[in-house]
C-alpha cells in the first residue's frame, strides 16, 4: 500500500510540474505608471450638464 501511495504521489507531482501550461521565460509584467492628476479642475456645465434631480411621481395625483 505504501508503494502504491508513493507512486500516486510521484505521478501527481510530475503532472503538476510538467502540465502547468506556462511556456517561455517567466517575467514580471510592465505596469504602466499612474498618470498625474490634472492641474485644473474639470469644467462644470460645459462638457457635462449639471445633474438635475430625478422627477418624483405622486401616486395619489396619478389616479384622479
Amino acid at each position: 500500500m505504501i508503494a502504491t501511495l508513493t507512486k500516486a504521489l510521484s505521478i501527481g507531482l510530475l503532472i503538476s510540474l510538467v502540465g502547468c501550461g506556462v511556456r517561455g521565460p517567466l517575467y514580471m509584467p510592465n505596469v504602466p505608471a499612474v498618470p498625474p492628476p490634472p492641474n485644473e479642475p474639470e469644467p462644470k456645465g460645459k462638457l457635462y450638464p449639471p445633474q438635475s434631480p430625478a422627477p418624483t411621481s405622486n401616486p395619489s395625483s396619478a389616479k384622479q
